[in-house]
């Protein structure tokens, strides 16, 4: 059995709506991408779809969605933001 690490999801925006919190604690296998989280959230969060535009940090660093995760990272699924 492959080992496993956990990590935290911070989710903002409608991402936070759907899930009802704004924090989840995620398990993974070991040497996931930080992409990979994206299957292990709630299923209403899964059901807004994944906007191409999301942004990761993983430790408030800006990084990309294959990036691998170790135990105890947090990472940020960031939305792109509209206005005018």
């Amino acid at each position: 059995m492959p080992e496993q690490i956990t990590v935290t999801v911070k989710l903002f925006a409608s991402m936070k709506e759907a899930a009802g919190t704004g924090q989840l604690e995620v398990s993974l296998g070991a040497g996931s991408p930080a992409g990979a989280v994206w299957g292990h959230l709630p299923d209403a969060v899964q059901d807004l779809g994944l906007p191409k535009a999301t942004r990761y940090a993983i430790n408030q660093q800006w990084t990309l969605p294959g990036a691998v995760l170790r135990d105890g990272d947090e990472v940020a699924l960031i939305l792109p933001v509209s206005g005018g």
